[in-house]
């Protein structure tokens, strides 16, 4: 397993770039045995055909939270701001030619600072070099691997993290101050949402409080508290949920049951990606936390609802690769893999969670 860690300090630490005359390679090619002297160091042709192969097999398997969130450009730069307008409102025309009313647009700015992440692996003069290009070798998928276990962290963080906000990032947003840590119920008399998490023992809409588990009355709670913050009903809702709660799901009568849903989950044992207009997510990193519910004294596993738009991975780089020759190494190749990202929740009204006890 490959495991990148975060670049820190002003100045990085890279591998030194080490050119030697010429190299030796041995390259297998669909069976033959090519010996190729090279002048100047690692050809340009392989390092870029290993780093396409890294590119193409990453797009074919994305991470898992990578496709449910939208994906902004940061270029030659660590951060980027966004406007977030607020919502507008017409006056009513009592009159002819009346003065014309000026909306007062109201905008929020918000950030995304990206952070690098890196590591690299030895690969030895007498290695078979054709295996790097190798789509489905280890290393490759290892890789892959790796940048995605890492985006996955970026974008699960981003979801109750603080955001940095102001013309000059000097103000934060976080999660509690925007009623994320309140108990939803419905809405106020204002109309606004109570609050942005559906407790684990919730007894709103048609939910049991001895039901703690994930159910289906609380899934229809996280339809009903998008639909209260006018969340265009075309705009898919992603949800994502720890195995345990998958279980949960093949416990509710609606989801199994042929006269609610014509999918047949039990045929053959999988998870029905957009059950009740939920985009599913199964992933080992929603975890069972200590005393983490509203209250802080029940253990719970806290699971996100959100629509892609929510959440922005800003990318300064998806991936890059760097392949030098390692001289004091026995003339190793030394293959650096780097990725520059980060992500921020865009709007409070686009996200909730839901509590889960492990039952």
């Amino acid at each position: 397993m490959v495991v990148f860690y975060p670049l820190t300090g002003d100045r990085q630490e890279r591998p030194a770039t080490i050119t030697f005359p010429i190299i030796e390679v041995t390259i297998y090619w669909k069976g033959l045995q090519m010996s190729i002297t090279l002048s100047g160091g690692i050809p340009t042709w392989f390092i870029d055909r290993f780093k396409n192969t890294l590119y193409h097999v990453q797009q074919q398997k994305d991470s898992k939270f990578g496709k449910a969130v939208t994906v902004e450009s940061v270029s030659n730069a660590e951060d980027k701001a966004f406007d977030m307008l607020d919502k507008f409102e017409l006056t009513a025309k009592t009159s002819r030619n009346p003065q014309t009313p000026i909306i007062d647009a109201v905008t929020q700015r918000r950030w995304v600072f990206t952070d690098p992440f890196h590591n690299a692996v030895l690969w030895d003069e007498d290695d078979d070099l054709s295996v790097l290009l190798d789509p489905k070798s280890n290393y490759v998928r290892n890789f892959v691997q790796a940048v995605n276990r890492k985006k996955d962290d970026i974008i699960l963080a981003s979801f109750d993290g603080a955001v940095s906000s102001g013309r000059r990032a000097a103000g934060t947003i976080t999660w509690a101050s925007q009623l994320g840590n309140t108990k939803y119920t419905g809405v106020d008399s204002s109309g606004d949402v109570t609050g942005r998490t559906i407790a684990h023992d919730t007894s709103a809409g048609n939910a049991a409080a001895g039901d703690t588990n994930l159910t289906t009355e609380k899934i229809e709670l996280v339809k009903e508290y998008f639909a209260n913050n006018d969340v265009d009903e075309d705009m898919p809702i992603w949800g994502a949920i720890s195995p345990r709660q998958a279980t949960n799901l093949f416990g509710q009568e609606e989801y199994v049951n042929i006269d609610f849903n014509d999918a047949k989950p039990l045929t053959n044992g999988k998870i029905i990606r957009d059950w009740m207009g939920i985009n599913w997510i199964v992933s080992t990193k929603i975890l069972l936390g200590t005393a983490n519910d509203v209250d802080l004294t029940t253990n719970v596993f806290r699971c996100p609802f959100w629509v892609s738009s929510g959440i922005i991975l800003g990318v300064q780089d998806a991936i890059s690769v760097r392949i030098d020759t390692r001289t004091d190494l026995s003339m190793s190749q030394q293959i650096y893999v780097h990725m520059n990202m980060g992500a921020f929740r865009q709007d409070e009204d686009l996200v909730c969670f839901v509590e889960c006890q492990d039952t």
